[in-house]
């Protein structure tokens, strides 16, 4: 039997790829274009279980970039925070992707279940379904979608959890009112990019406050004093204007589609006073 068993002084030694190595492959899996994002990720999650020396490297990168697509991956993730606390911290990119009209919107409720704990938060995409993702990803039988963001009186407030990021996207997001969407712009005056696609409200209203000119001498009394890029496709004409009209001399470049695709028909809801 001794015979059969392989000589241990003649087996081949096993090849050992560098850990620096296998970390540039890992870091290279990321991709961050919508398309990819959701592959990439998974391929992540696999990495950070292959072995213990791979973990730290595929975890970080795996938070980089974080996809919620309803309020139970939001609870999910806050559970996942409070016993790692430590992953908070490697998040650099926040999407809420998905059903955001809806009364347990998590793009209203991640500042209340993640307040304080993205301190490196960088980047907040907030991105509604289109018609045929609609289509394809139904709200369970019963659940209703609401005609626009379901914001309250003290959101706002919330924002300043978020006052570092630099990048904020709106994608096919109606607000209950321009001055809601304003509001929620001037709580972020870090902002050096703003990318607003298919951006609308069910009221106009007048001109908001935070929205006025001021003195370009003190930069804290501005309407978004950092911005530098502003892209707008397919948004309110109105509205448009009247943010083109707030900023100030930060701004560098200014990308607006043309023609502009109509926007849904308005409606004009009543606003009850919480």
């Amino acid at each position: 039997m001794t015979d059969a068993l392989p000589s241990p002084v003649n087996a081949e030694p096993r090849l050992r790829v560098p850990i620096e190595v296998c970390e540039c492959v890992i870091e290279e899996v990321y991709d961050d274009d919508y398309r990819s994002v959701s592959t990439s990720l998974a391929t992540l999650s696999s990495c950070a279980l292959v072995c213990r020396a791979w973990r730290p490297r595929a975890q970080r990168v795996l938070f980089e970039y974080v996809l919620l697509r309803d309020k139970d991956a939001l609870y999910r993730f806050a559970e996942l925070l409070d016993a790692s606390p430590e992953l908070g911290t490697y998040v650099h990119t926040l999407e809420l992707r998905g059903h955001i009209h809806v009364p347990y919107s998590p793009a209203v409720l991640f500042l209340a279940a993640l307040r304080g704990r993205l301190t490196n938060l960088a980047a907040l995409f907030i991105s509604g379904f289109d018609d045929p993702e609609k289509a394809a990803n139904p709200l369970p039988e019963g659940e209703k979608e609401l005609p626009f963001l379901p914001i309250y009186r003290y959101f706002p407030s919330l924002l300043t959890s978020i006052s570092h990021i630099r990048r904020l996207d709106f994608v096919v997001v109606r607000f209950p009112s321009f001055g809601d969407f304003a509001r929620f712009l001037s709580m972020l005056p870090n902002l050096n990019t703003l990318c607003c696609a298919r951006v609308s409200w069910a009221v106009l209203g007048l001109e908001p406050v935070c929205m006025a000119k001021r003195s370009s001498h003190d930069s804290r009394k501005m309407f978004l004093p950092n911005l530098a890029l502003l892209e707008c496709y397919d948004m309110d004409e109105l509205g448009r204007q009247r943010l083109l009209s707030a900023l100030g001399p930060s701004l560098q470049q200014l990308v607006i589609k043309f023609p502009n695709d109509p926007p849904a028909v308005r409606i004009e809801y009543p606003r009850e006073s919480l």
